[in-house]
C-alpha cells in the first residue's frame, strides 16, 4: 500500500510546486543557482523562490503559483540585502608604518 498520510502528500505536493518553478525558469531562459523553496500561501496558491546567480548575493526569483491551474500567477525579481550599510573598516597602522615611527619596511 502506498503512503497517503498528509505529511507525505503535503511533501509531494510541495516537490511538484518547486518543479513546476524551475520549468518555468527554464521556459524563460531564467538561470537559477539553488534549488526553490516554497511556502504554501493557501490551499492552492503557493509563493516559490529560487536564487539567481547574478553578481552579488541576495538577488532572488520569486513567483505565485496556482496549484489548481498549475501556473506561474506573478514573477519578479528581488534583491534582498542587508538594511544596515557595511561599517567601514578602520585600519591602524602597524608597528613598522611610518605614522608609529617606523620606517614602513619590516
Amino acid at each position: 500500500m502506498l503512503p497517503s498520510s498528509q505529511p507525505v502528500q503535503e511533501e509531494l505536493g510541495e516537490r511538484n510546486v518547486v518543479d513546476a518553478g524551475q520549468e518555468y525558469a527554464r521556459q524563460n531562459s531564467i538561470l537559477l543557482s539553488e534549488g526553490g523553496e516554497s511556502l504554501r500561501l493557501s490551499p492552492n496558491n503557493w509563493r516559490i523562490r529560487f536564487g539567481l546567480p547574478e553578481e552579488g548575493s541576495g538577488k532572488f526569483l520569486d513567483l505565485g503559483f496556482d496549484a489548481l491551474a498549475q501556473r506561474v500567477t506573478g514573477e519578479r525579481r528581488l534583491d534582498i540585502t542587508s538594511a544596515q550599510s557595511p561599517i567601514p573598516r578602520t585600519s591602524l597602522p602597524s608597528e613598522s608604518s611610518p605614522a608609529t615611527g617606523g620606517s614602513g619596511f619590516r
